[in-house]
């Protein structure tokens, strides 16, 4: 009975190993839409490893003629709005036609704003931008932004005389979509008096933007921006002023007694919420707004959590934006260009010469040690299979040195598994052989910590290999390995 229950132990083992192996080397499959599909996780790939994108930008060399409010320093205080839009078209027709001012100014102060309003040629990049230091704050900003997006994999190129810029980015659409909207957006926020289009506030009245999320009837993410002091004195005389208000009344006596027995009516003044030339929100405030804190819905309240991530993610790219900083100059995509690297080219002789050295090996250990050998070679592949499997699902990136360090923890594996072999008596040597041999590699295992949380891509991913290289090798050994050669010897 002892015998058989050992036996089984054993088919168990090997059945585990063979099970390991086919979702590993084969895959899992399931028909979705008549189509089958391989549920088993990618790996996840670098650089070096499945190709590059490189996004080139260039200055942007736009330029528009617009309507502003302009102080009396020359400083320009706003576009000039009507009803929301500009009306930058409406006064050059009005310029060509004659009824303009014949200096392209006017004076008049309209809605009490003390300013007088122009026609100017705005770039995008004004000369006294096009500097380089400029130029290296715009490339810490971008690096900030990629950092806090959570992007560790990349590499950005400045030219500081001409200002342009190249970044390197894995070969994904939802990586390089989030680098062009990063390095795209200069991260301009205004608070503009929706009647006319004065600025109220910008991003100098900013402490810090975070998000948060309502579930109260769906999930809903909302950007919460938190105003420094001048900022939230600001918003506090703005919202008094920016709300519900009576409307005038100028009918006669007859319509005010008819009036006054009805709901008074009242008029409405808005405020719009800009980041980047594009409205996120119009609105009026109900109350006086005093904790110095605005909270902008984004996206409407959703049901489906995954559609609810979309939301949350475009509010936490505009955050981190807002935190970072505003690009002092802004770029247009120039080009896009896959960079293919030479692993991609040799990979199936790769993939050949890996399969001819765990046959080699396999040959060696059967020949030597007959039977006992033949497991081990099972052993090692099933090694190599939880390996796989447990690399797709976890943060691991594999390069091109992290491809080596795995190469090297799998031999380990096997060169671990022959000394066990040579002992002659497992049972009776096996902890003996693991502690000796695993007690050498403790420093191995402390640089591999050290490896895995340094902020250099290349080195961490070279830990994240010793690390999950030894970790399992240790675990797979003493539950599996140890299982299967145990009980084979004393069946």
């Amino acid at each position: 009975m002892e015998k058989m229950l050992k036996k089984l132990k054993i088919i168990v083992a090997i059945l585990l190993v063979i099970l390991l192996s086919l979702i590993a080397f084969w895959g899992v499959f399931t028909k979705e839409k008549g189509v089958w599909k391989n549920q088993v996780a990618p790996y996840n790939l670098g650089l070096d490893v499945k190709g590059s994108r490189e996004l080139r930008y260039s200055l942007n060399d736009a330029e528009e003629e617009k309507y502003v409010y302009v102080d009396e320093n020359g400083n320009i205080k706003g576009e000039v709005w009507e009803n929301g839009s500009s009306t930058t078209a409406e006064h050059e027709a009005e310029h060509e036609a004659g009824t303009a001012e014949d200096d392209g100014h006017d004076h008049e102060t309209h809605d009490n704003i003390p300013y007088q309003k122009e026609t100017r040629t705005i770039k995008v990049n004004s000369d006294e931008k096009l500097t380089k230091e400029n130029f290296e704050q715009a490339k810490k900003l971008i690096q900030k932004r990629l950092k806090k997006q959570g992007m560790s994999e990349y590499n950005i190129r400045l030219d500081n005389v001409t200002g342009s810029l190249i970044v390197e980015t894995p070969n994904d659409e939802n990586q390089v979509n989030k680098v062009q909207e990063i390095v795209s957006t200069i991260g301009k926020f205004q608070m503009v008096d929706y009647q006319n289009g004065l600025v109220l506030m910008d991003n100098s009245d900013i402490k810090k933007a975070s998000v948060v999320t309502s579930n109260a009837a769906g999930y809903t993410a909302y950007l919460q921006i938190e105003f420094n002091k001048e900022g939230s004195e600001k918003l506090r005389q703005i919202s008094s002023e920016y709300k519900e208000t009576p409307a005038e009344n100028t009918q006669n006596e007859e319509s005010e007694t008819q009036e006054n027995a009805e709901t008074q009516e009242t008029e409405k003044k808005y405020v719009s919420i800009v980041f980047d030339d594009t409205t996120m929100m119009t609105t009026y405030f109900g109350e006086e707004m005093t904790a110095g804190m605005l909270q902008i819905a984004v996206g409407q309240a959703k049901t489906d959590y995954n559609e609810y991530l979309k939301d949350y993610n475009s509010a936490k790219a505009i955050s981190d934006m807002l935190n970072s900083g505003m690009l002092p100059i802004s770029y247009e995509l120039e080009s896009d260009n896959f960079v293919q690297t030479e692993i991609v080219n040799e990979a199936d002789t790769i993939k050949l010469i890996a399969v001819i050295v765990v046959l080699v090996i396999s040959i060696i250990l059967i020949v030597k040690f007959k039977m006992a050998g033949a497991l081990a070679s099972l052993l090692g592949i099933g090694y190599i299979a939880l390996l796989s499997i447990v690399v797709r699902y976890t943060n691991a990136v594999i390069t091109e040195s992290s491809i080596i360090v795995y190469a090297v923890v799998i031999l380990l594996n096997y060169i671990y598994m022959k000394k066990l072999l040579l002992t002659g008596d497992i049972s009776q040597n096996y902890d003996r052989v693991q502690k000796k041999f695993y007690w050498r590699l403790m420093p191995v295992c402390v640089v591999a910590i050290v490896f895995t949380l340094s902020q250099y891509f290349v080195v961490s991913s070279i830990g994240m290999a010793m690390f999950w290289g030894i970790i399992l090798s240790i675990l797979y050994n003493f539950i599996v390995t140890r299982t299967v050669l145990r009980n084979r010897e004393e069946v």
